[in-house]
Order: C-alpha cells, then structure tokens, then sequence
C-alpha cells in the first residue's frame, strides 16, 4: 500500500483545497465518523492533505464500524502521525475516552445501500439515532464544536413531478410497509436530534440531505447504480439491467459533495440544506449506456415482464434535488459543478489504475 492515495483522489483534493475556506480547518481535532465510506473517506484524504500541503495541523480522527486491519478505505492513512483510529459500533453508545477532545465532526456513517440496510433493519435505525444522540451529547458535555449529520434524499419519500428538483421545506411521506422505511425514519429522527440540539444546547449542528454522491474510493461490493454498473462492466464485460431503467437520477461528483459540505457546516446561515445535483438529469438506462461507451461494453434490459429488481421496491422513481437555498448562500455551486461526464471519466481511470494498484477495493 503507498503511503498516500495518490493519483485522481489527491487531484481532487487539490481541487477542493482551492474552493473552501481551508482556515476552518487549521489546529483543529475533526472526528469522521464513517470513514471507510466514500464520503468519509474522502473527508479523510482532504484532511490529511491539507497537512501535508499547508501545514493545516489537523488532528484526523477516523473511526468507522470496520476493525482497524480491514478499514481498506482509510487504511493508507493509519500509520501517519497526524491521523488516530478506532472501531465503533455506532448503533451503540460511543467511548467518550476514545472520542476524546474533538472540534468538529462530520458524521458520515450509516448504510446507504438498500442491500444492506434492508439485511439490517434494526441496526440501520439505531445508528442514525444512538450514535448522533451519543455524539451530540459527548461535544456538548465537552464544549460544543460544529457537528455535520449527514441525511438523505430519502426522507422525501417520492415526491410529485411538481415538487422536483424536491426543496428542504418539503414535506416527505413513508409507508409502514416500505421495506425501505427503516433507513428512512431512522434518518428523520436523526435529524430531529440534530434540531433539538441547536435549539436547547445552543450547538452548531447542520444537517445535510445528500443525494447520489460518487466518485474515487468506492468499494468494489458498493450495489448502487453507477458504481455497479462499472464494476458489471469490468467483470462481465456487459452491464445487464435488472429493470428497463426508467428511474430518473441527478448524481454528484465526492468534490462538489465536499464543498457543500464543508461550506454549510462553517459558513451555513440555515439548519438544513440538501447536497445533491440539480443540473444533469438522467434515466438509469442512459446513465448505463453513457459508462457502456465510455468502457466499450454493451448493455441489456430484461424483456418486459421480466424484471428482476424487487430489492428496490418503493425506490423513488425520480431523485433530483432542489439547490436554490444553497445556490443563494454560496454563487460557487454552479461554477465549480464536475459535469457527469467528467466525473465518471475520473471515476473510471481511478478504478482501472489506483484499485488495482492499491487494491483499495
């Protein structure tokens, strides 16, 4: 494993140092929860890559529910000095001692693939609730700080046509018998938690809505459309559908991801803000046949009747979020926006060169 996670990532963060305020950061204890994740782990890199850059001296705090020999992700960062790591169960209460004295957090934990948190109902719902509550109360015991929850697009439920591109004031709806309603309650509650802090503790608590991130440092077993489709793509030299992939998304690059995130926790004047794209709308099947050119593979769809994705019942038919109250906070959004197409050229050379040379997979 090289020391750094070099290549496309470490473009990125250069990228990223040019477009937040990196002062945020400086002699600062940050805490990523969840950093064997794609955004967490990201997170990591651009912290550990402000030190190395502009002697940020940040003190990186990783902990993810992974033992610290299998935390792949993150796992080219551990043996520096600047970095600590721990094992945490979030769907249980945290060590306060191995938490310890911590200025910010970025809470990025949680299954966000329909896979697997429809294996795990129950552990799904109490991390986004024990662990935010557990958090929440150990900075406050200890202080206060800036604290980032991050929540989903999933809250709306699926929205009418006429609330899409969805805003923050929206109202979602969930049925009981939504096999996907564990993650989504579990998310709200979180969210609530988050309010009642700001309210009563007088705390710096954002709350993010994000909606289809991706980009470098994906898993290889990561089920969720895109990054499955380059994986099939890799390894069955086609991309085979589950359904006819009519399912309307408007994904974002881990960059601009990271920017809106950063910049509402340090700078946001609301308490809610969503993280996704609003600009590039997309049928799964043209985002399948977008990678397939871009690959050289060819793509297939069932014959009708023969659909075969009953895992994501109840997924919204149409994702797009509304991005007009940050866009009124921050004039950056639309000048630094990664277009799908270059995003997913980044993805793919990372993949086919760093995943398999760092084996981060």
């Amino acid at each position: 494993m090289k020391e750094y996670n070099i290549g496309v990532i470490k473009e990125d963060c250069r990228i990223l140092a040019q477009n937040v305020d990196i002062s945020n950061f400086k002699d600062k204890k940050i805490l990523i929860v969840g950093a064997n994740g794609l955004i967490g782990g990201f997170l990591a890199d651009f912290c550990c890559f402000l030190n190395d850059s502009f002697s940020a001296n940040i003190e990186v705090v990783l902990t993810s529910y992974s033992a610290k020999n299998s935390a792949n992700r993150v796992k080219h960062l551990l043996k520096r000095q600047d970095t600590r790591y721990f094992s945490w169960d979030c769907s249980l209460p945290a060590n306060s001692d191995d938490i310890g004295e911590i200025d910010d957090v970025f809470f990025c934990a949680g299954y966000g693939q329909p896979g697997k948190f429809l294996k795990d109902a129950v552990k799904t719902t109490l991390i986004n609730i024990v662990g935010v509550n557990s958090l929440l109360e150990h900075m406050q015991k200890n202080g206060g700080g800036n604290f980032m929850f991050l929540s989903s697009s999933e809250v709306y439920g699926s929205p009418d046509n006429k609330n899409i591109p969805t805003p923050e004031d929206y109202v979602g709806l969930s049925l009981p018998e939504n096999n996907r309603d564990c993650y989504i309650q579990s998310k709200k509650t979180g969210e609530l938690l988050c309010r009642l802090y700001n309210q009563e503790k007088n705390m710096n608590v954002k709350v993010a809505r994000v909606a289809l991130t991706y980009g470098p440092g994906v898993f290889r077993d990561d089920q969720r459309a895109l990054q499955n489709f380059i994986f099939k793509a890799e390894k069955n030299n086609s991309i085979n559908l589950l359904d006819q992939g009519n399912s309307i998304r408007n994904y974002l690059y881990i960059t601009n991801s990271a920017e809106i995130l950063i910049n509402i926790l340090y700078n946001g004047s609301n308490d809610v803000y969503n993280v996704g794209g609003d600009t590039e709308e997309i049928t799964i099947l043209q985002l399948a046949k977008k990678i397939g050119k871009i690959v050289n593979v060819k793509v297939t769809t069932p014959k009708e009747g023969n659909d075969i994705s009953k895992h994501i019942v109840f997924a919204p038919t149409r994702v797009a979020l509304d991005m007009t109250r940050y866009r009124k906070e921050f004039s950056s959004y639309q000048k630094n926006i990664v277009s799908l197409d270059q995003g997913l050229k980044k993805l793919i050379n990372w993949f086919n060169i760093e995943a398999h040379e760092n084996k981060i997979h």
